[in-house]
């Protein structure tokens, strides 16, 4: 006889508690509280203009030029060394 999926009962009923949906519940609700409790403005200087922006942009910004530097560095600097 086989055996029915991991977390389901014998009549396909599911058992338990679903732990993803609820550590998903609880990261967007983090995710939440982060954007409502952390409105302070900060003003960001670049070399040719200003910005003033809320603090969650400031670190979304920060992470989206960290992946991106993360990921073109290491081929960039390859490609120089093949030269």
């Amino acid at each position: 006889m086989p055996r029915p999926p991991r977390g389901e009962g014998p009549g396909g009923e599911s058992k338990g508690i679903p732990w993803r949906l609820v550590l998903w519940a609880a990261i967007a609700l983090y995710a939440l509280a982060f954007l409502l409790l952390n409105d302070d403005k900060q003003t960001v200087d670049f070399v040719f203009f200003t910005v003033d922006t809320r603090l969650p942009w400031l670190i979304l910004l920060s992470m989206a030029l960290g992946a991106a530097l993360a990921i073109i560095g290491p081929r960039w600097w390859r490609s120089r060394k093949q030269r």
